[in-house]
C-alpha cells in the first residue's frame, strides 16, 4: 500500500467525511433501506412499511457506527413521488446521517431531488446516480435541487475493459458538473458476477491516483449473484463471502461502499472496521494518520 501522488479530496456530507489518502477517513457505507422486496415495506407505491422495523434497522446503523466509528449513509430506494416523501421524512426525522436517494426511474429520482430541497435536505442527500446517457433535463432538475454530492458511474455497457471505464467516467464527471455536482463519489461499476468483474476492482486506484476523488462500488449484490456461491455455500455462511469482498475493495483504496440492505450492519461494520484498523497502521509507516479520533484504529486500540 502506498499513498497516492494526487491530491485525495475529501467531501463532506452532514457530519460525514468521504475520501482521502488510505488511513485518514474509514470507510463510508451505503446501506439499502425500503429496498424493492423488503419484507417490512407493504407498499412500494404509496410508501407503507412497518415503523418499528425500520427504527429498528436505523438504530442499528447508528449503534454500529458509535461501536466501530465507521461512518454511513442510507440508501433510500423509492419508487415513486409518494414513497419517497414518507421515506425520507422518515429517516431524517430518525437519523442524522446522510440520504442517498436511489431509484431505476429517472423520473423517481428527480422528484426526489425536488423533494429534497423543499424539505431543505439537500446538504444531507447525495444522488444514484449521473452516467453516460443521463438527460439534459434530469442534470437540470439535480442542479436545482442544490444536490453536491453523486455517485458518478464508470459504467460502460459496450467496452467493460479498464480503458472503457477510464473514457466513460470521463464524460461522465463532465455530465455530473453541468448538473451542480462538486463533490463526486466515482463508481467503478462492478459487474454481476462475471470474469472481468476483478477489472472494477483495479480500476479503484488508477481513478483515485487521476482524479483524487473519492472512489468505490457496490459490492452488496456481488455475491448474491454468485451461481457457485448459491450452490455451494449455504446462506448462513455467505456472510465471509461477503466479507472477503468488502475486505479486497478496502484495500485497493475504496473510500467508499454500497453494501446492500442496511439490516446487515451488525457484522459488515466490524468487519470492516478491522480492515480499516489495518489500512490505518499500515499507512502509519508512510506517515499518514488518521484525520479524526472517531477513525476505527482508536475505538481498537484505546
Amino acid at each position: 500500500m502506498n499513498r497516492f501522488k494526487t491530491e485525495q479530496k475529501i467531501y463532506e456530507i452532514g457530519k460525514v467525511k468521504v475520501g482521502g489518502q488510505p488511513g485518514e477517513n474509514p470507510t463510508f457505507l451505503i446501506g439499502s433501506i425500503f429496498w424493492l422486496g423488503q419484507k417490512m415495506v407493504q407498499d412500494a407505491n404509496k410508501g407503507i412499511f412497518d415503523v418499528k422495523e425500520a427504527e429498528k434497522i436505523i438504530n442499528t446503523m447508528h449503534t454500529q457506527s458509535d461501536l466501530t466509528g465507521v461512518p454511513f449513509a442510507f440508501d433510500i430506494v423509492g419508487t415513486t413521488e409518494e414513497a419517497f416523501g414518507k421515506y425520507i421524512d422518515f429517516v431524517a426525522t430518525h437519523s442524522d446521517a446522510p440520504m442517498m436517494l436511489d431509484a431505476m426511474s429517472p423520473k423517481a429520482r428527480m422528484a426526489a431531488a425536488d423533494l429534497a430541497k423543499k424539505m431543505g435536505l439537500s446538504d444531507r442527500c447525495l444522488y444514484n446516480s449521473v452516467y453516460k446517457g443521463v438527460t439534459d433535463v434530469e442534470l437540470a432538475k439535480l442542479k436545482e435541487s442544490g444536490i453536491k454530492m453523486s455517485i458518478v458511474l464508470a459504467d460502460n455497457p459496450k467496452d467493460g475493459s479498464l480503458q472503457g471505464k477510464m473514457t466513460v467516467i470521463e464524460e461522465a464527471l463532465a455530465l455530473a458538473n453541468k448538473g451542480g455536482i462538486t463533490k463526486p463519489l466515482i463508481d467503478t461499476s462492478i459487474p454481476a458476477f462475471a470474469p472481468d468483474m476483478g477489472t472494477a476492482v483495479r480500476a479503484i486506484p488508477i481513478m483515485k491516483e487521476k482524479y483524487g476523488h473519492p472512489v468505490g462500488l457496490g459490492s452488496g449484490n456481488v455475491v448474491t449473484t454468485m451461481g457457485w456461491v448459491k450452490a455451494h455455500v449455504a446462506k448462513e455462511f455467505r456472510k465471509g463471502c461477503v466479507t472477503a469482498t468488502n475486505a479486497i475493495m478496502q484495500t485497493m483504496g475504496a473510500n467508499w461502499l454500497m453494501i446492500g440492505p442496511a439490516e446487515q450492519a451488525e457484522w459488515v461494520f466490524p468487519a470492516v472496521a478491522v480492515v480499516d484498523t489495518y489500512i490505518a497502521s499500515a499507512a502509519a509507516d508512510l506517515d499518514t494518520k488518521p484525520l479524526s479520533e472517531e477513525h476505527p484504529i482508536f475505538k481498537m486500540f484505546l
